[in-house]
């Protein structure tokens, strides 16, 4: 998937979860599950995401083997 498609998520996740702070009233429970839910995420960014191979001179980065 695309890493900035694969950001935007993460962004929105980790931005839900701040907002989450104000909107209710918080336990530590929901810190850990929600810590742990926006890391899970970002890891994701940078394992999953694939940057777009323009201006590569690598021809094999061009046309990824799907």
């Amino acid at each position: 998937m695309k890493r900035q498609t694969l950001a935007f998520i993460a962004l929105v996740i980790t931005i839900l979860y701040g907002a989450g702070f104000a909107a209710f009233d918080t336990s530590q429970a929901y810190a850990a599950l929600g810590g742990a839910i926006v890391a899970i995420s970002w890891i994701a960014v940078g394992v999953f995401g694939r940057d777009d191979a323009r201006g590569t001179n690598d021809p094999a980065e061009r046309h990824p083997r799907t």
